[in-house]
């Protein structure tokens, strides 16, 4: 029998909360709420036999983590940036990983585009002519905003975006301001696929083939392994957004 894939994966069961004493006859559909913000899926949050079960595709998205089935190991993956920022300091890099990366530095790239995503001075202000607003506070210096970008991308193509923004971006007493304006893209670096092209010391260059509507983009990304941190992005920091 052929298995929906999507829907095997969305009610794959997350985790459960056990309630001692009480019984339903049938499912009773109930609210998920993640940091405030409730939660919908294709498959709803439900309590069978008294114990809450909750969608695992819904859960691990809402709290920032990507959920793939591996078809070899007939397996649910649930993993989050973090753990693929360890899987990078590998010497090796496999084709799933490459698309993690790129994944990541759109999510980087946007993130930056709104200003961070930490506490913000209130209010926004006039500078040159144009309407300003303060950076959050995990990208409200230069230190952090390079620290950030070189999590993904490459010290030198870190370097060159900050170069880049200068005009854009502003530095008042020590903190950075951006013009107050938001933005988003259609390309889902999430779901493309990569095949590995070259491969030299240090350095990998894979071909990205990218979905944006019912088309796919292809890019030629080289990837570059940096001593002390793993493999990182060596294309302008605006090649994947």
């Amino acid at each position: 029998m052929k298995m929906n894939l999507k829907s095997f994966v969305s009610g794959a069961v997350l985790g459960s909360v056990l309630f001692s004493g009480v019984s339903f006859a049938a499912p009773a559909v109930v609210k998920l709420f993640v940091n405030g913000a409730e939660i919908h899926s294709e498959v709803p949050t439900q309590i069978i036999d008294g114990s809450t079960m909750i969608p695992a595709r819904a859960m691990a998205e809402a709290l920032g983590a990507k959920v793939f089935w591996d078809e070899d190991h007939q397996t649910v993956v649930i993993e989050n940036e973090k753990y693929r920022h360890i899987q990078r300091k590998r010497a090796d890099l496999s084709e799933k990983d490459a698309v993690g990366l790129a994944a990541d530095a759109q999510k980087h790239f946007w993130l930056i585009s709104r200003g961070g995503d930490g506490d913000h001075k209130d209010g926004s202000f006039a500078f040159k002519g144009n309407d300003y607003r303060w950076m959050a506070t995990d990208l409200d210096t230069k230190a952090k905003f390079i620290e950030y970008l070189e999590l993904l991308y490459t010290p030198e193509q870190a370097q060159a975006y900050w170069k880049k923004q200068i005009g854009n971006i502003v530095e008042i007493e020590g903190k950075l301001a951006q013009p107050n304006a938001d933005g988003g893209s259609m390309i889902r670096w999430d779901e493309a696929a990569a095949k590995l092209m070259k491969e030299e010391s240090g350095i990998k260059t894979f071909r990205v083939s990218v979905p944006l509507y019912d088309k796919l983009e292809v890019h030629d990304l080289k990837l570059r392994y940096v001593q002390g941190k793993g493999w990182r992005i060596d294309e302008p920091v605006d090649t994947i957004y």
